[in-house]
């Protein structure tokens, strides 16, 4: 995202936040428990919630650790940060940051497992690319990643309208499909995992990958 589309997402973010549970979350909460299932964490892992929105992934992935782990969610809408941080039960301020993916606020090799959850797709393709960058960056080599997002495919049109309607529709339609497997390849991750499947009419692409050396 550029600063002015940054600027916008964070708007429209912090404006659905309060709704968002009852209307994203139904959609989305199935696959994202599957991605979460599919990480496999353990009780020791540092574990990264990228996009964290309101915070039930990192309420499950919490119970995935247990007390020995630790889980961070970073989102950018600083609303959405707010809610997920009133759902945790610790009430340490670090364990949900405001920030981007663009520049992740924390040191190399800092986490063992990274959720992207409808996220990725929000990012044009070089600030993607520079996401991507940042993930490699704060996972620990072979760690574990997850990424869902709108998959794009060329025998399907429905990526193509989606797409399209982006175009027309910037903001109440924010999502940019892509070939999350193909995009994750390219990144320099080794695909784990791949599962496709429809949210209402989108495919969704569920890619578990680790992260090279």
């Amino acid at each position: 995202m550029t600063r002015e589309q940054t600027r916008h997402s964070k708007a429209w973010y912090n404006a659905l936040s309060r709704y968002y549970d009852v209307l994203i979350d139904p959609f989305q909460g199935r696959l994202r428990r599957r991605g979460i299932d599919s990480l496999r964490a353990s009780p020791d892992d540092r574990v990264l919630d990228v996009g964290c929105g309101t915070g039930r992934g990192i309420v499950t992935l919490e119970h995935a650790v247990e007390s020995e782990g630790h889980v961070v969610g970073i989102d950018v809408a600083e609303q959405m940060c707010r809610l997920a941080q009133d759902r945790l039960e610790t009430e340490d301020p670090s364990a949900v940051v405001c920030g981007d993916a663009v520049a992740l606020p924390f040191d190399s090799d800092s986490f063992d497992v990274v959720l992207v959850s409808f996220t990725l797709e929000l990012f044009e393709d070089d600030h993607r690319t520079t996401v991507l960058g940042e993930l490699r960056r704060v996972l620990e080599p072979g760690g574990r990643i997850c990424v869902i997002s709108p998959s794009a495919t060329a025998s399907d049109p429905i990526p193509l309208l989606y797409a399209r309607l982006n175009e027309v529709f910037p903001t109440l339609v924010d999502s940019r499909p892509f070939d999350v497997s193909g995009v994750l390849a390219e990144a320099g991750f080794e695909i784990v995992q791949t599962h496709v499947e429809r949210v209402l009419v989108v495919p969704i692409e569920l890619v578990v990958a680790r992260c090279g050396s």
